[in-house]
């Protein structure tokens, strides 16, 4: 029998006739998951102008930036670099990935309403989140942080490179007690049912109620890999049954939550919450960060800053819920709720920053509003100067996800995630919010994902 070439080895005793012959070039496809790729080798990016998000500075100089195996090796002075693995940025600016700390994935378009969203079947919610990712990669955003709905499989499926879009961390669902801002269930007297959407993950977060159930559900979240624990600690705009003002689960419940977080890998924990009556409630009972905080005061801000307590306004979707085409898309109980946070929310903005809380970005859409992310930008840009707001989707985010060193910073050690721009964001913040004019290229450890420059 002639000798056939199996999986990179000869054999004269095969028991079938003709056996295929497998070349070299086949072998990575029959390895377990053969659509992981290798680092792309080295890159050059010369005659950068480096933005430096923590100085809010560009750095002195035309800078040449070497990334390979997915991190930066150096940051150095642009010398006569030449041959085929460097690329000519020509002066334009070089910042930091985008990181957007408030997301929704799993809130894709498709539908009009909140009512629609939450009673979409998972496995379409997970085909169209594919959708979602690839486009806020194309804006920028090398990072984001999802605040209820997506799960550990898909943060997998994009670190893997299965997926294309930003790195993501995740806390799986939201918790809620029912009633609460994450039960979406239809309130009927007397029904003996589990909270939204019967307990299932066709939602962006799950019901509990009592410890028992907390301890269950926080247990839960964190052996699916949630990275985190966001918690629903007051009303919210797009829920039914809970005014603005209410104040959501009871001090054993947060303990019991935030107890086991810290014993379950030291992960941190996140309350939705507006007023500072809510704000208290989760800080005094072992929370580490807020979502929203639209009716923040001075001595809740002061509390914030002296605990480290981070903060994460989300302030552009609300104009955007009021807004065409989006103005039916929250129930006629939820409307009025929107233009009450809306209009308190610069306000708090500012007095986060006067107080010294470390300010993040994030941008809370839904649906089709997603395409309008960095809107973000311009709306803080109306009390903050732009080299903040920068900071503050990027080396604040980064504090925030315990990834300082590796993101929102260019320097060796840290992640190849870099955008290129035309004009300097530490100047005018809002070319961020103009990326069709403004944005020539995305790199994401390395590999480019979008770009408008020759041979890059």
């Amino acid at each position: 029998m002639t000798a056939s070439k199996t999986n990179g080895t000869a054999s004269s005793d095969w028991p079938f006739p003709n056996p295929r012959v497998v070349r070299d070039e086949y072998l990575p496809k029959l390895a377990i998951k053969p659509w992981l790729s290798a680092h792309t080798p080295e890159r050059i990016l010369k005659n950068c102008r480096v933005v430096d998000p923590a100085s809010g500075k560009v750095l002195d100089g035309l800078k040449s930036i070497t990334i390979a195996d997915g991190k930066i090796v150096s940051v150095e002075n642009t010398a006569n670099e030449t041959g085929s693995n460097v690329i000519d940025v020509e002066g334009n600016y070089v910042s930091p990935g985008l990181i957007d700390c408030h997301v929704h994935i799993t809130a894709t378009p498709g539908v009009k309403t909140m009512l629609e969203l939450v009673k979409l079947p998972d496995q379409l919610t997970s085909l169209r989140s594919t959708f979602v990712l690839k486009e806020m990669l194309a804006r920028g955003f090398t990072t984001v942080r999802d605040t209820g709905g997506a799960s550990k499989i898909i943060a997998t499926a994009l670190e893997e490179g299965l997926l294309e879009g930003p790195r993501l961390f995740q806390c799986g669902k939201a918790l809620s007690q029912t009633g609460g801002h994450a039960d979406f269930q239809s309130a009927v007297s007397g029904g003996n049912q589990t909270g939204c959407c019967g307990g299932h993950s066709e939602s962006l977060g799950r019901v509990c109620d009592g410890v028992p159930q907390v301890l269950k559900a926080v247990r839960e979240e964190l052996k699916a890999g949630a990275d985190f624990i966001k918690i629903m600690m007051g009303g919210g705009v797009s829920s039914e049954a809970d005014p603005i003002d209410m104040i959501q689960f009871t001090e054993e419940e947060v303990q019991a939550i935030t107890k086991t977080c810290d014993r379950m890998g030291n992960k941190i924990s996140t309350a939705h919450a507006y007023t500072p009556a809510a704000i208290r409630h989760a800080i005094d009972n072992g929370v580490k960060a807020i979502e929203h905080g639209n009716f923040l005061d001075a001595p809740t801000a002061r509390l914030m800053a002296e605990k480290g307590t981070f903060l994460t306004p989300t302030l552009a979707c609300y104009g955007i819920m009021a807004r065409k085409p989006f103005e039916d898309f929250l129930s006629e109980v939820g409307r009025p709720k929107n233009l009450e946070v809306m209009e308190k929310g610069l306000e708090a903005l500012k007095i986060a920053e006067e107080a010294g809380i470390t300010v993040c970005y994030g941008s809370d859409l839904l649906v089709s509003m997603h395409a309008l992310q960095t809107e973000e930008f311009t709306v803080r840009s109306q009390v903050l100067d732009s080299p903040t707001i920068l900071r503050q989707a990027t080396t604040n985010a980064a504090k925030l996800l315990k990834q300082e060193g590796k993101l929102g910073v260019i320097a060796p050690g840290a992640y190849g995630d870099l955008i290129v721009l035309k004009s300097n964001p530490l100047e005018d913040i809002t070319v961020l919010d103009q990326p069709e004019e403004n944005l020539l290229a995305v790199i994401k450890e390395g590999r480019t994902s979008m770009t408008r420059i020759k041979d890059l």
